[in-house]
């Protein structure tokens, strides 16, 4: 510790600034230092907030791209999602030349429809691609990995949160999780660039476009 301290005019003012100045010194010396806070404390705090809020967000609309790796084929497409509570509606214009289709559902099932406007439904989202083409979305969890947050009543392997408090890596249902970027929505900080990796698969989204109500 460093204290300076003015000149005195005489040599009694100067031995009662040098007692003044070795009290203080020994003062610090001796007293107890605060603990620091927690690591990871406020940021924690933060998540919670964060969790909170984005699970209440159940409407929004966004258009990107999403670049698609399967181990055999890779290509780029643009995708737009809109979701209003359990129901959405997921475009993806031409990913590896297989031309556009979209995924329509709800907690009851989905509909794929094809480049020739054909439709074939079932039960789950995801079986129903992997079957028609050969790759498909996770659409149960990117639901909440799109909006920063980890899908509900599924465990989590592991989860990592920035100095702000929001999600940057996360391992879920055999996926691995990175949000890249974040930007402003709306007063709320949503991503807007996703890597998903579950091998062979590998999703790289990026969002162009929010849209709150």
């Amino acid at each position: 510790m460093s204290v300076s301290l003015p000149q005195a005019a005489g040599s009694g003012i100067a031995r009662v600034a040098l007692l003044a100045l070795m009290l203080l010194i020994g003062a610090c010396a001796t007293a107890p230092s605060a603990p620091p806070p927690a690591e990871g404390g406020t940021a924690l705090g933060r998540w919670l907030d964060r969790q909170q809020r984005l699970a209440a967000l159940v409407q929004w609309t966004l258009r990107g791209r999403v670049g698609i790796e399967t181990g055999k084929d890779s290509g780029n497409a643009s995708m737009s999602w809109e979701q209003n509570g359990e129901e959405y509606a997921i475009r993806i214009s031409a990913p590896m030349s297989q031309g556009t289709f979209e995924l329509r559902g709800d907690a009851q099932g989905v509909t794929l429809r094809g480049p020739d406007r054909s439709e074939i439904s079932a039960a789950d989202p995801q079986a129903l691609m992997q079957e028609q083409l050969g790759w498909s979305l996770p659409v149960a969890g990117l639901k909440y990995w799109i909006r920063g947050i980890p899908m509900p009543n599924r465990p989590v392997a592991a989860v990592r949160l920035d100095d702000a408090g929001r999600l940057s890596d996360l391992e879920q249902d055999g996926w691995r999780v990175s949000v890249q970027r974040y930007k402003a929505v709306g007063g709320e900080e949503l991503p807007d660039k996703i890597f998903m990796e579950n091998a062979p698969l590998k999703m790289r989204v990026v969002i162009g476009e929010w849209q709150l109500p």
